[in-house]
């Protein structure tokens, strides 16, 4: 009996490491050569949801909500369908000036203390950082192309650097491993607008060469993201390349004023995340839609009727849907109890497809 144990053992063992190698050498790996052992576990685990169906993200969920703000334990998402996102998206707009509050009022150690609670549950934290450049700038003129010396960074874009990095390095779990999370880097539609692809791109590289090599940050994923995608070619003209990048993601909201019936936002998704899926799998890079939604989801079967035929039909890690805010009545993307799409939006959250949290915060 002891033998048959031990070779049953024996087999379960080597099928477990099988599929651990399997999964290895046939999903993505972070473009840091220098990946923590967690941000390559945190990979694989990525690797493997994404086989099993698309995690379900809400814009800083766990701080605020439609008309509430700072009431732990509450979130609009888990007010409808009974259980928290699997991604919270944080604004670290902000920090750069060495702010205690984010751009949205939350302060930066309790977004610490959120990401540790999403790790410790199974959930996923992106960082979304779209520095406000005069704030960096200062008096200086020349625009964000003087970011960039020859010597490599402004001293004053290294400051900001070195604030996001320390924020970045404070993320630990209770046995002082660092968590690992995704960072989106210039996270603005308007961002592009500032600069020529070239200085983007030479300020995306240089950015995270520093937080890798000078700072030591190595347990981060890059995610680059666009907000208006037709083609691979769109996706082209600013990508850092894939040493510098982990995630390819599309943001894309319905515009209701101009299309009330969401037919041209279902069409431009479509597009969008078609051309997203293809790239990301040119690159060996993780798909995702990292923003989007109906403001006031006013068409109650916005979620089963025009969103989820187009996601269903692609392999994309997450959707992200944009805040509901505190301060603003109208300004919502995830309905609450007793509006009119509530109902859909739980059934959508309940697909096989769907993943929330795998555990309660």
């Amino acid at each position: 009996m002891f033998l048959c144990l031990s070779l049953l053992c024996a087999v379960f063992f080597q099928a477990c490491h099988e599929n651990r190698s399997e999964v290895k050498e046939a999903s993505w790996s972070a473009s840091d050569r220098g990946a923590s052992v967690e941000l390559a576990d945190f990979c694989r685990d990525l690797a493997l949801r994404l086989d099993t169906g698309i995690m379900l993200g809400h814009k800083e969920s766990l701080a605020y909500g439609s008309m509430w703000f700072d009431q732990p334990g509450r979130s609009d998402v888990k007010s409808v369908c009974g259980n928290y996102p699997a991604v919270v998206d944080w604004k670290l707009t902000g920090i750069e000036s060495g702010a205690d509050i984010n751009v949205d009022s939350v302060p930066f150690s309790d977004i610490k203390q959120y990401v540790s609670q999403m790790y410790r549950n199974g959930g996923v934290t992106v960082l979304s950082w779209a520095p406000t450049w005069q704030q960096i700038l200062g008096s200086e003129s020349g625009g964000p192309d003087s970011l960039l010396t020859e010597s490599g960074l402004s001293p004053r874009y290294v400051k900001a650097l070195d604030r996001v990095a320390d924020f970045l390095l404070d993320l630990k779990t209770d046995s002082n491993s660092h968590i690992p999370v995704v960072v989106q880097i210039y996270d603005c539609p308007d961002t592009r607008k500032s600069f020529s692809a070239g200085t983007y791109i030479e300020l995306w590289r240089r950015s995270v060469d520093y937080l890798r090599n000078e700072k030591d940050v190595h347990h981060v994923l890059y995610a680059y993201s666009m907000n208006d995608v037709e083609t691979e070619t769109d996706l082209n003209r600013y990508y850092p390349g894939d040493d510098y990048v982990d995630i390819v993601g599309l943001s894309l909201y319905q515009d209701f004023e101009t299309d009330k019936s969401g037919i041209l936002y279902e069409q431009r998704l479509e597009k969008g995340l078609s051309a997203v899926c293809r790239f990301a799998q040119n690159n060996k890079k993780l798909p995702a839609l990292t923003g989007t939604g109906s403001k006031g989801v006013k068409i109650s079967n916005f979620f089963s009727g025009i969103l989820d035929p187009v996601i269903s039909k692609h392999k994309i890690s997450y959707i992200v849907f944009g805040a509901n805010m505190w301060n603003e009545e109208e300004n919502y993307y995830v309905p609450i109890p007793g509006h009119p799409a509530s109902e859909d939006f739980f059934n959508f959250a309940h697909n096989s497809h769907i993943i929330m949290c795998k555990n309660n915060l």
